[in-house]
Order: structure tokens, then C-alpha cells, then sequence
């Protein structure tokens, strides 16, 4: 993971002269095979969207988990994003390339105009430097000539050939870039069209030496606004999830932090640093560790423990703060169950607090400044 920390700034290719495709004086056929391999450096919806399963219509018609349909509304919004960008970016490259270099041993896609917005759009997935086999961009231009693309989408890749959706990479979405294009470009021009901010993530899926699946995405969105919700406040989220599956049992995790109004209180507007962590066992039981802290809260702590079963109903929660209960607990400890009344640090559940420290600050670099 440190290998892939140090090539966070390399594997982006800014210097497009050096990046694009270079026209030959011979033509020869694609390479279907070659160019289906370079397609899969393209990351899966699968491989960079989180899951949080939600109250199933038992649980609808007793008491459903809190902390599950609070964390999946704010998961829904963040994949909506992620699957309109990768199903743009894997449109481009369905097609048939337009140049193929096989000296840098690149596919080219475009310019192509831009059927969604003003100027052209482009793309490219060239063989990878450093730690991963490829790497791939879109671009926008204002016009048929290369050199005024500018990239909008980076990333790198190892795809792993023995399972679709398997492998490792890093994938930067530069909302900022884009926004900065449209504005200089586009004379209707309107900011809440358009996604804002950067979301930049690291994934990996693939067997481990015992055969299992484990899998995992770190994530780093910076300044964030949904064009499906214009006038929120920018979010800046950090979130960790993954799953491990034995074939017998499957255990998937989130754990999400952010800044944010937790309370529904109108006289009181400060914004709370909160840290979820939620595990399923199987898409249904599990268990929520909650904290916040700052904001309105002040010099208090709010922490919180909440589980629930197969139907995503809860059967425990307790709320405090460090001047007491915030709400009469509901249940006893015992309604977890034998694994979830145990803690995520005993349990052994990735959390967003054992991400490598010089991980999160290249990301946290990336995300609120871009690449230089």
C-alpha cells in the first residue's frame, strides 16, 4: 500500500504532449484481445461503491436501526455520482479506439464532441509506470486539437484477470477541473448543474492466501456538492468500507466520518465532527459505534452504541453525552448478540483509524488541491 502512496503524484500524467497518442504513417488492425485487457483498467461500479444495507419492510413495520438508513442515505448519494462518472468514462471507452501507439503502447479515444455539454471529450488508457499496469484519463477540449485537452479524470490500475471486478487501483475525479472548464467555456454556465469538489479513492477486491474475498475502498471527497442536491452544504467525507466473505459468511463494514449539523434543532446551526462505523453480518445483523463531538455539543462527547437484526429492526441503542443520557437506552447489551456485543477493536473490523497515516495525507493532498 506505501508503493502505492508514492504514486498517487506519478501515475497522473499532466504533460499531455507526453500522454496522448502519436499518429503513425502505418496502420494495422487492433488488437481486440490487447485493447479488451486495457478496458478493465476502467474500475467496476462494484469496485469503488459502498453498500449499506437498509431496513427491509419487517423492520419498516416495527422499529428500524437508526444508524443503517441514516449512513445509507448518505452513501445512495455519493455511489449516484460514482456510477454516472463511470458509466460516462466506460461509454467513451466501449468504443472503438481512434489511434492506437504502439510505441507507448496507448489506446486513444476522440476528440469526440461532447454530447452532454460544450467542446469535445476524449480519453485515453496506456500502459502503467510504477505500481500499476494502466493508466487512464478523460479529457475536455474546446475543439478537434489534442494539445488543448485538459484531463478531468485520472487514474491507475492492476486489474486482476481472473475476476471481473477484482484488482487494486486509485481513481481521482476532479470536479474543481471540470468546473473550471465549463465556466471558461460554456456561456450558460450554471454551477448547481454540475457536481463539485474532488472525490479521489483507493480499492482493492481479490482472493486472500486462504481463498477468501476481501475487499476494501478508501475515500476522500473534499468540498462535495451532488447535482442532484445543489444547495447543500459542501461536504467534506471521509469514509472506509469493504467486505470479507469466507463463502460460509459474509461480514461488510462502513465506517464514515464527516462535519456535520447532527442535531434538528433550528436554533442551532454548528456543524458536529462525526465518526460512524457500521458492520452487517450477512446483509442483515450487526451493530453501529457512533461519535460526535464540537459544533453545538461544545466541550461534550456524544457517543453511542446501536444493533440490530436480520431485518435490519434494532433491538439495542444507547445515547450520551459526556452531561449524560441523551435518550433512555432501548434494550440490553444482550440484543446484539453473541459477535455484535462485542466492539469493532475486538471484533478485528478495518476502521477509518488503522488507514495508513501517509495514505490519508497524500489523499487528503489530492482532494483539497489537486494535482500540480
Amino acid at each position: 500500500m506505501r508503493g502505492i502512496v508514492l504514486s498517487v503524484g506519478a501515475l497522473l500524467c499532466l504533460n499531455l504532449a507526453s500522454c496522448v497518442v502519436k499518429t503513425t504513417d502505418k496502420e494495422e488492425p487492433i488488437d481486440q484481445a490487447l485493447l479488451a485487457q486495457y478496458r478493465t483498467a476502467i474500475p467496476a461500479e462494484t469496485q469503488v461503491s459502498a453498500k449499506a444495507p437498509s431496513p427491509s419492510m419487517a423492520a419498516k413495520l416495527g422499529d428500524p436501526a437508526v444508524f443503517p438508513k441514516g449512513s445509507s442515505d448518505i452513501v445512495t448519494g455519493i455511489n449516484g455520482s460514482v456510477k454516472g462518472i463511470i458509466d460516462g468514462l466506460g461509454a467513451i471507452v466501449a468504443l472503438e479506439p481512434t489511434l492506437y501507439n504502439s510505441e507507448t503502447k496507448e489506446f486513444f479515444w476522440g476528440p469526440y464532441p461532447n454530447e452532454n455539454g460544450v467542446g469535445t471529450v476524449a480519453a485515453y488508457i496506456k500502459e502503467g509506470t510504477g505500481d500499476f499496469k494502466y493508466e487512464y484519463a478523460l479529457l475536455r477540449g474546446v475543439d478537434q486539437d489534442i494539445a488543448n485537452l485538459k484531463p478531468v479524470i485520472f487514474g491507475g490500475a492492476n486489474p486482476d484477470p481472473n475476476g471481473q471486478d477484482h484488482g487494486s487501483g486509485i481513481t481521482l475525479w476532479d470536479f474543481v477541473a471540470n468546473n473550471e472548464f465549463e465556466k471558461a467555456n460554456n456561456p450558460d454556465y450554471k454551477p448547481e448543474n454540475f457536481e463539485q469538489g474532488r472525490f479521489i479513492a483507493i480499492y482493492a477486491k481479490g482472493p486472500d492466501d486462504k481463498g477468501n474475498e476481501a475487499a476494501f475502498v478508501y475515500a476522500v471527497l473534499r468540498n462535495f456538492v451532488s447535482s442532484d442536491n445543489p444547495t447543500a452544504a459542501p461536504a467534506n467525507l471521509d469514509y472506509l468500507f469493504g467486505h470479507y466473505d469466507d463463502k460460509t459468511n459474509k461480514i461488510d463494514f462502513l465506517n464514515w466520518a464527516a462535519n456535520i449539523d447532527v442535531d434538528n434543532d433550528p436554533a442551532k446551526t454548528a456543524a458536529e465532527d462525526v465518526n460512524i462505523k457500521l458492520a452487517f453480518l450477512n446483509e442483515g445483523t450487526g451493530r453501529a459505534e457512533v461519535q460526535a463531538s464540537g459544533g453545538d455539543l461544545g466541550a461534550d462527547t456524544a457517543t453511542g452504541v446501536e444493533c440490530w437484526g436480520k431485518a435490519i429492526e434494532q433491538t439495542y441503542l444507547t445515547l450520551s453525552t459526556t452531561a449524560g443520557p441523551v435518550v433512555p437506552d432501548e434494550g440490553t447489551i444482550d440484543g446484539c448478540g453473541p459477535i455484535f456485543s462485542n466492539d469493532f477493536a475486538t471484533l478485528g473490523i478495518p476502521t477509518l483509524e488503522a488507514v495508513d497515516p501517509a495514505l490519508k495525507a497524500a489523499l487528503e493532498d489530492v482532494a483539497a488541491n489537486g494535482i500540480k
